[in-house]
């Protein structure tokens, strides 16, 4: 598994070699959205974390 940095730099890569013409745009676009959606995966493994985490949190109300 990839990790975010290991993305940022493909990424980097892939900004450099569309630059240059090295890659098809139509590939770029199509690695730079598969990216895209790894992203959107670890974000809501991100938050269902914290849901999680905040979950057994109670609120107490103080009725003075």
């Amino acid at each position: 598994m990839k990790t975010l940095i290991d993305i940022k730099q493909d990424m980097s890569e892939l900004y450099e070699a569309l630059k240059v013409g090295a890659v098809d745009i139509k590939i770029a676009g199509e690695l730079a959205n598969i990216s895209g959606k790894f992203l959107k995966a670890e974000q809501l493994e991100l938050a269902k974390e914290i849901f999680m985490s905040n979950r057994n949190r109670t609120l107490t109300i103080d009725s003075e």
